[in-house]
């Protein structure tokens, strides 16, 4: 009788676990679609292929990739200050700024809560992206949204040859940059450090960075460049995260 029992209280907390599993598993699809909905929506309405004008038979240019109608994204929220878009890969997202380093980090453009939460600047940074150092963050989502495709570079040492630039689109300007640097470090690494001038020590900075690849691209940045880290968590560990640098090589 007492077997009979704990069987029934086995098979009881093991339904229960089930279908608590089975609610958190829809509660973090239900999330991850609705981010994902969000920003397909917002790339459909306000991301345009820019069309080229000169003749046909010339290559297309850079530039020519993708427009953003930053006038309409601003009326529905105006924090966003700039558009990141990855060429060759899908990574194209508005890029946030709150002055701080955490209203965004679980806030959608639309200011909902979500895991995913934004692509966003440091607070610390200049909004025009004309810092000599910029950090822009966003999280490494488990279905590769956000910057959840940047730990390709960590793992595919052939990556790298085809998925090389992205563009930071603001208001009026389009930027080029060309990934030069990417490691793993401690989330209190110099890496973080913004408010340089162009000068000796933040040349010692890029140095720095670029000894520090995991990759030796053969870029090598100097204190007159104008450079920007992506950050995304890293699977080392809590305390670690992935970067991405890039030098801006054009402008238009």
């Amino acid at each position: 009788m007492v077997k009979k029992v704990v069987r029934w209280i086995l098979l009881i907390v093991g339904l229960v676990l089930v279908v608590y599993s089975g609610i958190n598993l829809y509660r973090i699809f239900s999330d991850y679609k609705s981010s994902d909905d969000l920003y397909d929506k917002l790339e459909h309405e306000y991301i345009a292929e820019s069309e080229n004008t000169e003749n046909n038979t010339q290559e297309k240019q850079w530039y020519d990739d993708i427009s953003v109608d930053f006038a309409s994204l601003k009326q529905q929220n105006p924090d966003v200050v700039g558009w990141i878009y990855f060429e060759n890969e899908d990574i194209s997202y508005p890029v946030m700024y709150s002055g701080d380093d955490d209203y965004y980090l679980r806030k959608t453009f639309d200011r909902q809560h979500a895991t995913a939460g934004s692509i966003f600047l440091e607070g610390n940074n200049n909004t025009d992206f004309n810092d000599c150092h910029t950090i822009i963050y966003g999280h490494n989502m488990k279905n590769l949204s956000m910057f959840g495709k940047l730990k390709y570079y960590n793992r595919d040492e052939n990556y790298y040859d085809e998925h090389q630039y992205f563009q930071i689109l603001v208001d009026g300007k389009k930027y080029r940059y060309q990934i030069f640097s990417y490691e793993t470090v401690n989330d209190s690494s110099e890496e973080y450090t913004v408010g340089f001038e162009p000068d000796e020590t933040f040349g010692k900075f890029v140095d720095k960075m670029t000894r520090s690849s995991q990759k030796d691209t053969g870029i090598k940045p100097t204190k007159d460049d104008k450079i920007v880290t992506l950050s995304t968590c890293s699977t080392s560990g809590e305390t670690y995260r992935f970067v991405v640098h890039g030098v801006r090589v054009d402008e238009h």
